[in-house]
């Protein structure tokens, strides 16, 4: 699945995770508010099998194992792409091949046909006090070579209103109960965002082409808490300095047998530095927490294809290696410093012959693991880690325009450095957890009248064994390897694309997802078969819009069903079906020496506060506006 950056623009979208959730297959868990932390999950895997790639380099956090999407920010996204299960793109870094999911984001490329220097400001107001200028230079600087840096800030209140639930009211008076609904506002939402990025991109006199990238984060936010019996206390706050760094070397090399592009080199190094400070005044802790994190990671990679020709097709060879490094630092005194190194290799073969497509690869992965300081829960460090995951995918065109597949992978994720060493719940006795996926679909694309269809459908079966999860121990809870999930679904998607004539266009997009993710941990336990938590077996998206260029109205729905915050599926454990829909209006002028774009999006139309994490009241009906100019 791939989105451009004309999709983007057309949906109204401002963040990254409201594209992420209108795609089948995909939940993204949101813990409200503009501050809450955000994550997407691949077919009920979990937020920890979900890569992230940007500019094909993978990102890494070992100490939360997830990536925060709120990091990423659109208006610099030229394309998104989702791989789900075994992809056929097979020229990617080595540790993608053992990801449960893959999402790619490919930042904007400096475009100097009209000028020599790019300017593009906008500034975007929303409700509760949001607001989000924008700015991004970019400049030719030499033939081939471009110069570009943009920043951006976001300011936000977050006290937007909520109404949550109901509760028992007493008249002191008759002593009669009645219920009354309270209507609340929400506090501790509050964030400060600076975003800034510098990159330089061009192409070498070897040949190839050079790209480097300088990103830097400070947040700094409140953490809204849950709303426990109608009452909020937020005193726990988040500061994030992320400071992160990329050098990307692509070239093709030609062979006179085999072609001119016969050979693909990508060299790729980066380093990230992230600096988190955690603090909570609750009257319950005699001293306020104050913790704070230093996470340094140092990451190079090399990807090389080989193309062959052949009389009635062609075959791709890739060969790919992934080294890291990772260290954390902790003033909490049960931090024994960890240390991690590993190592990725992955060799894949593509066999293409037109109707017939076939994939498979093996990947290595070797682990190592140290900590400097030897504590009492932490003696010593985790035993190493290596594993062998296989894939095989094969698709065949039985007619023009459809096409049938299958796939078979083995991936696995380690245990994060949360999950091994947080304060007394942390264990070292942890095996990583093993997904075992298989799938097979079909997909088609045909003309009907006018209108350019597509379909897809595809059923799978996930297995996730030694699945991480928290278990009480006496009074303490610590991870254990308890965990054995077995998920069933479907995914199915259509579109439509009919010209209506003078320049204008109807788009329109449906999917739906079925998941039956069930914990068959252990027959005695109540919950045995029941849905995982979070996981609804139901959701949906529905997107239309109209346009012609320079207009466009666009209308998207999500629905999610029935889900459950806790392991047994009964109906004190549910939580509510929630839809969220909105549409979005943009219109582009082009003025003598500027473009001028002015849009504005109604979100969440219903005015509902439905949560998708239990207690954390999502936002109302809101408002944004935004206006860009562009020279």
């Amino acid at each position: 699945m791939q989105i451009g950056r004309e999709a983007i623009e057309r949906s109204g979208a401002r963040e990254l995770h409201e594209i992420l959730r209108t795609l089948p297959g995909l939940t993204v868990q949101d813990y409200g508010g503009l501050g809450g932390l955000k994550t997407v999950s691949v077919r009920g895997l979990g937020a920890a099998h979900t890569a992230v790639c940007v500019d094909g380099v993978m990102l890494s956090d070992a100490q939360q194992g997830s990536i925060d999407l709120c990091q990423f920010d659109l208006d610099n996204t030229a394309s998104l792409a989702v791989e789900l299960g075994s992809p056929d793109e097979i020229f990617k870094p080595a540790s993608a091949f053992v990801s449960g999911g893959v999402v790619s984001i490919a930042p904007k490329e400096a475009d100097f046909s009209e000028h020599a220097t790019n300017t593009s400001a906008a500034l975007t107001w929303g409700s509760f006090s949001t607001l989000k200028p924008y700015l991004r230079i970019e400049q030719r600087i030499a033939p081939g070579w471009a110069l570009s840096a943009g920043g951006s800030f976001l300011s936000s209140d977050g006290d937007y209103p909520f109404v949550y639930g109901k509760s028992l009211v007493i008249d002191p008076d008759t002593g009669d109960i009645s219920t009354e609904t309270r209507r609340q506002r929400r506090s501790g939402s509050d964030i400060n965002t600076f975003k800034s990025d510098i990159r330089l991109e061009g192409n070498t006199r070897l040949g190839g082409k050079i790209l480097s990238a300088l990103q830097w984060m400070d947040s700094e936010r409140g953490l809204p808490g849950a709303v426990i019996l109608y009452a909020q206390n937020p005193t726990e706050r988040l500061h994030d300095r992320d400071l992160s760094a990329r050098l990307v070397y692509d070239n093709t090399f030609g062979s006179r047998k085999a072609g001119d592009d016969a050979w693909k080199l990508r060299l790729a190094a980066s380093y990230r530095r992230l600096h988190t400070r955690y603090t909570d005044t609750s009257a319950i802790y005699p001293v306020p927490v104050d913790d704070r994190y230093l996470q340094q990671s140092v990451s190079a990679g090399a990807v090389l294809q080989r193309a062959f020709k052949m009389k009635d097709g062609g075959l791709r060879v890739v060969i790919a290696q992934d080294l890291n490094f990772s260290g954390l630092y902790a003033n909490t005194p049960a931090c024994p410093l960890p240390r991690r190194v590993s190592s990725v290799t992955s060799v894949g073969a593509q066999y293409d012959r037109g109707r017939l497509r076939a994939t498979a690869s093996a990947t290595a992965t070797l682990q190592y693991e140290s900590i400097r300081e030897a504590t009492t829960a932490h003696p010593q460090a985790p035993p190493d880690c290596r594993r062998l995951s296989p894939s095989l995918s094969i698709s065949y065109a039985l007619l023009p325009g459809l096409r049938l597949r299958a796939f078979g992978k083995e991936g696995f994720r380690t245990p994060t450095f949360n999950d091994l060493y947080y304060d007394r719940v942390g264990s070292i006795h942890l095996v990583p957890e093993k997904a075992f996926q298989t799938g097979a679909g079909v997909t088609w694309q045909g003309n009907a009248s006018k209108a350019l269809l597509t379909f897809t459908a595809d059923a799978y079966h996930n297995r996730v064994r030694d699945k991480i999860i928290a278990v009480p121990t006496m009074f303490v809870w610590r991870m254990r390897n308890l965990g054995l999930v077995r998920m069933n679904g479907v995914d199915v998607s259509a579109g439509m694309v009919l010209p209506l004539g003078r320049g204008w266009t109807l788009r329109s997009d449906a999917s739906y997802s079925y998941l039956n993710a069930a914990d068959i941990s252990d027959p005695s336990e109540k919950n045995y078969g029941h849905q995982i938590q979070y996981t609804a077996p139901h959701s949906g998206a529905f997107s239309a819009s109209l346009s012609n260029g320079a207009t466009s109205l666009s209308y998207t729905l999500c629905a999610v069903g029935k889900r459950w915050f806790l392991p047994q599926n009964i109906e004190a454990n549910a939580l509510a079906p929630y839809f969220d829909h909105g549409i979005a209006l943009r219109r582009s002028v082009r003025l003598r020496h500027a473009g001028l774009v002015l849009s504005a999006e109604a979100l969440n139309l219903s005015g509902i506060n439905y949560e998708i994490v239990r207690s954390y009241p999502m936002p109302g009906r809101q408002l944004r506006i935004s206006l860009k100019i562009t020279n």
